[in-house]
């Protein structure tokens, strides 16, 4: 698998990913990024990430297997993550950090050890970019159940397997 960034030259990809049958074209993986996501349209989600694309603002890295987009982790400065400014359960750490909210494998790709590709191509790809440390919210950590929107924001013993360790509440973090 090969693991990129999603950027202007890309967008295509990140959008024929999102648009496929199964992935999670009803967010865009908007909700985090835009303080009134719960109010757009899914084409105006499509169009907002498009826009931050072309704009050159970091969203995420795309995993392929040969030219097919078969995997997304959302990975990007937790500055732009409108929502996360002022979270009671998600404060800021470092206000450099980025931070890691979405993990999502093409049904036909499950079980072969993407979702850690990903979230490791996403700490480098960070990394890369200046962070020192990248926080990610695994749901099982945080009392979730792990279905509907929480699924995707992984499992700690992926981000474990990563080289996250357990900060405070609900936060795990990836220091460079």
């Amino acid at each position: 698998m090969d693991i990129r960034p999603v950027t202007r030259s890309n967008a295509g990809d990140f959008r024929s990913l999102f648009s496929s049958n199964g992935c999670p074209g009803f967010c865009w993986c908007t909700p985090y990024r835009f303080q009134d996501a719960h109010e757009m349209s899914r084409d105006d989600k499509r169009d907002a990430m498009l826009k931050l694309m072309e704009d050159g603002t970091p969203v995420g890295v795309i995993a392929f297997d040969g030219n097919e987009p078969v995997g997304w982790c959302s990975v990007a400065p937790r500055s732009t993550y409108k929502k996360l400014e002022r979270s009671r359960t998600m404060p800021v750490l470092d206000e450099d950090a980025w931070s890691i909210l979405c993990v999502f494998v093409r049904p036909s790709h499950r079980g072969q050890g993407l979702t850690r590709c990903l979230v490791e191509g996403a700490v480098a790809y960070a990394h890369k970019n200046g962070a020192r440390v990248v926080e990610a919210y695994p749901w099982d950590t945080a009392g979730l159940s792990g279905t509907g929107p929480a699924k995707h924001w992984g499992h700690s013993k992926v981000y474990v397997a990563a080289g996250f360790q357990a900060d405070e509440g609900r936060r795990w973090v990836h220091r460079a």
